[in-house]
């Protein structure tokens, strides 16, 4: 692609409908289906911690892998100008796993399959970011983002509609079956991403000066410069605010509103989908269209805030009510700020190496999913119990004040990140992508 050559609507098609085909196989499970699922097992363990044995190992073996599938996709690129077969491979091997997942009837079994699954979509999602580097042109970078952003979040929104349609008996006969639901959109994925990859590989990278090989995937971090350590880490922080709102969501309604489970995942799911489609929304234009008269820093610090928001009225309240206010906040707040972080994650990265360092950062949407899952029942099991709820056996008041404080963690470092907040008044006040030599205080 010249450097002068603007992205077509069908290539943002095709990165968008294979990013939210690979990551729905991924929600859909997530949402409520592993939930489901631990109950079945054979395990001594509790219900949380069975959830954390699964949830943590996946993230952690994604997490692990990421930058070795960045790395290995930016040598790809370079010897046959694509990372197709990353994408392709990753959807097919992901599928198998996912379908394995819903057979397995011990809990060492359904970690080791989940994981699987896990690291096989973490290739696809490394060739996805790493194939967004190298086709987008510096002035698509924030309508690009945010698309590719709507679509994570229509990803999530998607999985809880299916999951809330499973449980209320609206697929029909021909998906009656839980297991039919749960594999879903892991079967869709495999033809999208045939497809895509059939379009993107007519693609030419943009041309960039001085492109050395790929360094070693082990090679020193320091070379994607400290604006982009900075923003990794408050991405880190506010993904996992935003874990801690959803990974226990069933077993929250359960212990502290009294619901029964079937009823409870019924709510988490639905509440799940709507929250992520006001996300979607968000991430779609309406953070863009702040941004461009705000500033990008004001717009993600409010995304924060409604994080934060949502940890400190779950852990003050037992009741399903202030559950959906919660979710629906943090749906907005995470649409909000994901819409912008890769965004500014494009432009400070350095022109070389953009697989590895994508990889990297797509390590600060996996990580937390492992992080607060096995850091979970710690806080769970502080003190004598819960300050409120039908069942205080655990302590969720505590798990969501951990919550609380990693909002406000990500929010002091937005003073520290480098962001396009600057106007060109050549076009009449748009964001600029370009990002200053130094962070904007």
């Amino acid at each position: 692609m010249d450097t002068e050559q603007r992205l077509s609507r069908t290539t943002v098609a095709a990165l968008c409908v294979t990013e939210f085909c690979a990551l729905g196989a991924l929600v859909i499970p997530l949402v409520v289906g592993l939930s489901l699922l631990v109950r079945g097992v054979e395990s001594g363990l509790a219900l949380e911690t069975r959830l954390s044995w699964v949830e943590t190992a996946g993230a952690l073996t994604a997490m692990s892998l990421n930058p070795v599938w960045g790395w290995l996709s930016d040598r790809t690129v370079r010897r046959s100008g694509h990372r197709t077969p990353w994408i392709v491979g990753g959807t097919v091997v992901g599928c198998a796993a996912v379908v394995t997942a819903t057979y397995m009837t011990t809990l060492p079994a359904l970690v080791l399959v989940w994981a699987c699954a896990q690291m096989s979509y973490s290739a696809t999602f490394a060739a996805l970011y790493g194939t967004l580097s190298d086709v987008v042109h510096p002035a698509d970078r924030a309508r690009v983002s945010g698309w590719f952003a709507a679509a994570a979040t229509g990803a999530i929104s998607f999985g809880g509609l299916v999951g809330y349609a499973l449980l209320t008996g609206h697929l029909g006969v021909a998906l009656s079956e839980p297991r039919v639901a749960f594999v879903l959109l892991a079967f869709v994925a495999v033809p999208v991403a045939i497809v895509a990859s059939l379009h993107l590989r007519t693609l030419t990278p943009r041309t960039r000066v001085a492109e050395p090989e790929p360094a070693p995937v082990a090679a020193p971090l320091a070379g994607a410069g400290s604006a982009y350590w900075w923003l990794w880490l408050q991405r880190l922080f506010a993904q996992a605010s935003y874990s801690c709102l959803t990974v226990y969501g069933v077993f929250f309604l359960i212990r502290r509103a009294g619901e029964e489970a079937h009823d409870a995942a019924a709510t988490v799911a639905l509440v799940t989908a709507i929250g992520a489609a006001l996300g979607m929304v968000m991430a779609v234009g309406g953070s863009r269209a702040l941004a461009r008269r705000i500033g990008y820093r004001p717009v993600m610090a409010a995304g924060i805030l409604l994080l934060l928001g949502a940890n400190v009225l779950l852990a003050l309240s037992a009741s399903t009510p202030a559950f959906v206010i919660a979710l629906l906040c943090a749906g907005t707040g995470l649409g909000t700020y994901v819409a912008l972080d890769l965004a500014v994650a494009l432009t400070v990265l350095p022109p070389t190496a953009n697989g590895r360092f994508l990889g990297y950062f797509n390590i600060a949407r996996t990580l937390p999913q492992s992080v607060v899952p096995a850091l979970g029942p710690l806080f769970l099991a502080l003190g004598s119990g819960d300050l409120l709820g039908a069942d205080r056996s655990r302590n969720y008041f505590a798990f969501f004040a951990f919550g609380s404080v990693l909002s406000l963690v990500a929010l002091v470092l937005l003073a520290r990140l480098t962001v396009p907040d600057h106007r060109d008044p050549r076009k009449g006040g748009e964001m600029r992508d370009e990002v200053p030599a130094s962070p904007v205080s």
